[in-house]
C-alpha cells in the first residue's frame, strides 16, 4: 500500500484516547491506582462517620480534674466519665458534652476579703465589716486560703456537679451568669453567692466574741486606759485564735450548709483590723495629745537638767576664777583680740576687741 504523503490516513490526525481515570491515578499501574482509591475512599468514609457519629476525645490539664457528661440526641445527661488532672488524651464517647473543669484537689485556691472596696478582687464583694463586742464595727483585711475537693474524693465531685454544679451564679459588676466550671470567673461567682455568705457569719461570731481594745490595741486611748504595749501583745494573741478558731468553724458550717465536705484545708490569715472613720479619727487625735504632752514633759526635764548643770558650772566657778576665766576666753568670738588687764595683785580683766 502507498502512502500519500500529501494526504495521510485519518485514524492518524486523530487525538489519541485519553485515560478516564482522575488525574492523580493516571500515571500509576491499573492494580496500584485501584488499591489506592479504594482505601482513599474507606479514609473518607471513615472520616465522616466519626464526624458525624460525634465520636470525641479529650484531655485534661493538670490544674482541674474533669466530669464528662452524655449528650447524645438520644442518651440521658448523666456522668459518663471523670478525667484526672494531666490525663492523657483519653475517648469520652459519642457526643458527650465537653468536660466540665473544676479545680484540682491539690491546686491551694485563695479568697481575699479587705475593709477597703477599691483594693477587693472583686469589688463591692470582697469587703467586710463586722461589729466587736463592745459594738465597734471593725474592718478585716486578710486571705483565705483553702483546697477544693477535685479528685481527692470522686464520690463528693460527683454530688457537686449535681447539686452546686448545676445552676449558674450572678458575676458582681454585670448581668452575667456563668456555670461554677465556666473558668475562674464562674468558679468565683459561685465562691461570691455560697462560700461568702457563710464566711461572713463565722466572721462575725469569731470576732464578735473580742472587744475592740482586745483586737486593736489603739482602741484603749477611746475605749478605757490600758498598758498600750500589753494590749498590744493580747491583740496578736486573740487575731491568732480568731484565725485558728475561722478556719475550724468555717470548713464545719461550709460542709454542714452545703451537704458536702467540698472545701478543705482551710486556713486564714488576718493581715489588718482597721477602725471606722470617726473611731480612726479620735484615736488619731488622742495620739497627738499624748504626743505634745510627751513633748511639754521633754522640755520640762530640759529644763530640769539645765538649771542643775548652770548650779554646778557656777559653783565649780566660783571655787576656782581661773577656770571661770579660761571659760570667758574660750567663748569669745573666733578671731576676737582678748586683752586681759589687772594690777596689784588682783585677778586679771579680759577685754575683747574686734576681729
Amino acid at each position: 500500500m502507498l502512502l500519500d504523503e500529501d494526504h495521510p490516513p485519518a485514524e492518524w490526525l486523530a487525538d489519541p484516547p485519553r485515560d478516564p481515570r482522575p488525574w492523580p491515578f493516571r500515571r500509576m499501574p491499573h492494580r496500584a491506582a485501584r488499591v489506592t482509591g479504594v482505601l482513599a475512599i474507606a479514609v473518607m468514609a471513615v472520616t465522616s462517620v466519626v464526624l458525624i457519629s460525634g465520636a470525641r476525645i479529650a484531655r485534661q490539664d493538670a490544674g482541674h480534674v474533669g466530669v464528662v457528661r452524655n449528650g447524645g440526641a438520644l442518651d440521658n445527661r448523666r456522668i459518663r466519665q471523670i478525667l484526672m488532672p494531666g490525663q492523657k488524651v483519653t475517648w469520652v464517647g459519642l457526643f458527650s458534652q465537653q468536660a466540665r473543669e473544676y479545680p484540682a484537689g491539690k491546686v491551694v485556691l485563695t479568697y481575699t476579703v479587705t475593709s477597703d472596696a477599691r483594693r477587693g478582687e472583686r469589688r463591692e464583694v470582697d469587703v467586710v465589716n463586722v461589729p466587736s463586742r463592745d459594738g465597734v464595727q471593725v474592718g478585716l483585711e486578710g486571705t483565705v486560703f483553702f483546697k477544693f475537693v477535685g479528685e481527692r474524693d470522686l464520690a463528693l465531685l460527683r454530688v457537686f456537679d449535681q447539686t452546686l454544679g448545676m445552676r449558674r451564679y450572678p458575676v458582681t459588676g454585670s448581668n452575667t451568669l456563668l456555670y461554677p466550671w465556666n473558668g475562674d470567673d464562674g468558679f468565683g461567682a459561685m465562691l461570691d453567692a455560697v462560700f461568702r455568705p457563710i464566711l461572713d457569719n463565722d466572721l462575725r461570731s469569731e470576732v464578735g466574741a473580742f472587744a475592740c481594745a482586745q483586737l486593736v490595741a489603739s482602741c484603749t486611748l477611746v475605749r478605757h486606759a490600758g498598758d498600750p504595749t500589753q494590749d498590744k501583745r493580747n491583740a496578736n494573741h486573740n487575731i491568732a485564735t480568731v484565725e485558728d478558731s475561722l478556719g475550724a468553724s468555717l470548713r464545719a458550717d461550709l460542709t454542714d450548709t452545703l451537704g458536702g465536705d467540698f472545701f478543705r484545708d482551710i486556713r486564714v490569715r488576718i493581715s489588718k483590723v482597721t477602725l471606722p472613720g470617726r473611731v480612726q479619727g479620735a484615736v488619731d487625735d488622742v495620739q497627738a495629745q499624748y504626743v505634745a504632752v510627751n513633748g511639754a514633759k521633754a522640755q520640762v526635764q530640759r529644763a530640769e537638767y539645765d538649771a542643775k548643770r548652770n548650779d554646778v558650772l557656777a559653783d565649780t566657778y566660783n571655787r576656782s576664777p581661773a577656770l571661770a576665766r579660761i571659760e570667758e576666753i574660750r567663748a569669745a568670738p573666733r578671731g576676737s583680740t582678748i586683752v586681759l588687764t589687772g594690777s596689784g595683785g588682783k585677778a586679771p580683766g579680759i577685754n575683747v576687741g574686734g576681729g
